[in-house]
């Protein structure tokens, strides 16, 4: 996309070069990059595939990440990958670094090192776009429109050469599929261990941390997601506590995307509070089912946690897919009947809690393999719905009978198999 001719713009870089791609690492105001650089649309021969990402870019995401750099101020962001053609950019050299005072270290450097420091000039006729870095450059241009005091704020770039041939445009596009295929997702592992803006993840750490009631073995603060078939200790991983408790502070917020508690991180009065709601739900339910409490005070919770995990299956709640199911039920409770959490946990009390009992034995409990069934999760859990007669579509309510009829072995039409039977009036 063609943009207008701006000023000229000199900035200090590092010029390098990697594989056959010459880079200058340059330093640019968050201004400049808003208004100079454009989307990775010129390296596209369609005007439609272009506005295709345009519309997806200034979407939902870059609101947040405006909202992200305007209210967060540990605010940072990576360095964004730009390319350029156009105009008449020019490099110079900082000589006169070896006329300084300190010859002792720059004698250090090779004289390829020195050579690659310097400044760089764009005329202000220059193309550039976003390789990498698009959703951020959305972000910086929604920001800048909402708040002029960031413009001065210095974010670092990488500039590359693009050529408007065809074999130009082909290894640019080879560059920016590289960049995007390549980037790794963060791990939730190390989300949690190391993350100081997601809320789950600063509480999670605190519970094992501080909490006698969630320390480790009683949360397995382990890499795997899932408990390991060996593990007679723990009651869930912190990978679960973490699912866990995005439910639990999304229900309690109110919000239906849980965006603001990875990115944001709250004053320490909020965080503060966001740990209380979670002991007190782990504290309702311990009163409404002892063998939660009987863990949180054990000072050997393996006696516990075997006593409750057994080859017959054992309680519900020492099984992370029966423990979500409970969970999600308390949360359907409030909100149906528009009371608290805790009392909403005091009304599971009626739910059968061992794997070898209806609606748990043959969904998600196999009797005769001993094992954990998970693809029928979501059936046990519309099934304990229907026994506290819980909103569900009309289709999922319809289908109900003929898929519990399925996962237990039978036809679908076998009249001899019946739904559970409501524990509510």
């Amino acid at each position: 996309m063609a943009t207008a001719q701006k000023t000229p713009l000199t900035m200090p870089c590092l010029r390098g070069r990697f594989g056959d791609w010459i880079f200058y690492s340059c330093l640019m105001s968050v201004g400049d990059v808003a208004s100079r650089v454009s989307y990775a649309e010129d390296i596209h021969t369609s005007k439609e595939l272009s506005k295709l990402i345009q519309r997806s870019l200034e979407g939902e995401r870059a609101a947040k990440i405006a909202d992200y750099l305007r209210h967060n101020d540990e605010r940072f962001f990576n360095s964004l990958v730009l390319a350029t053609y156009g105009g008449a950019p020019e490099w110079y050299d900082v000589g006169n670094l070896r006329s300084s005072k300190n010859s002792a270290i720059l004698a250090e450097m090779s004289d390829g090192a020195v050579d690659t420091i310097g400044l760089l000039r764009l005329t202000g006729d220059e193309k550039i776009f976003a390789l990498d870095g698009q959703h951020r450059l959305a972000g910086m241009k929604t920001a800048i429109a909402q708040d002029q005091d960031l413009g001065d704020e210095l974010v670092s770039v990488i500039l590359v050469g693009h050529s408007l041939d065809t074999a130009g445009s082909r290894r640019t596009r080879r560059l920016f599929t590289t960049l995007n295929k390549t980037a790794i997702p963060v791990k939730k592992r190390d989300i949690i261990a190391l993350d100081e803006d997601d809320v789950m993840a600063i509480t999670a750490r605190r519970m094992v941390e501080q909490d006698n009631a969630f320390k480790h073995p009683k949360i397995a603060v382990i890499s795997s997601e899932s408990m390991p078939a060996t593990n007679f200790e723990s009651l869930l991983t912190i990978s679960a506590l973490y699912d866990l408790l995005k439910l639990l502070f999304m229900h309690t917020d109110g919000i239906r995307s849980d965006y603001t508690l990875r990115f944001n991180r709250p004053d320490d009065n909020a965080l503060d509070a966001y740990h209380a709601a979670a002991t007190a739900f782990f504290g309702a339910l311990g009163k409404t089912f002892p063998p939660i409490a009987q863990l949180m005070r054990a000072k050997t919770p393996l006696t516990v946690v075997k006593a409750n995990r057994t080859q017959e299956g054992g309680h519900v709640l020492f099984r992370a897919i029966g423990f979500d199911i409970f969970v999600r039920t308390a949360f359907a409770i409030a909100g149906k009947e528009g009371i608290s959490l805790s009392s909403a946990v005091q009304k599971l009390s009626i739910l059968p809690t061992q794997l070898s009992e209806i609606p748990f034995r043959g969904t998600i409990w196999d009797p005769a393999k001993r094992t954990i069934n998970a693809k029928h999760k979501t059936l046990a859990r519309r099934l304990v719905f229907h026994m506290l007669k819980l909103p569900m579509s009309d289709r999922q309510r319809q289908t109900l009978e003929g898929d519990y009829r399925k996962a237990l072995g039978y036809e679908l039409d076998d009249v001899k198999i019946k739904l559970p039977k409501p524990l509510v009036k």
